[in-house]
């Protein structure tokens, strides 16, 4: 039987945020780990490359 796939994250921002031109550069990038959600409902993300960002929730999309 082989290996089950592990489920990865990957950063999509939302093209409408206001945060979209900050974040723009990172699209793509696959989550590392998931931190702390902020009183407006962002949630902190390391990506694998090290980089610490701020995104709501429906910019991680699931791959």
């Amino acid at each position: 039987m082989g290996k089950s796939p592990e489920l990865k994250w990957v950063l999509r921002p939302d093209r409408s945020g206001a945060n979209h031109a900050a974040l723009a550069e990172h699209a793509g990038k696959e989550i590392y780990a998931f931190g702390d959600t902020d009183p407006a409902g962002r949630v902190e993300v390391t990506l694998t490359d090290g980089t610490r960002v701020r995104v709501r929730r429906s910019e991680l999309i699931p791959c």
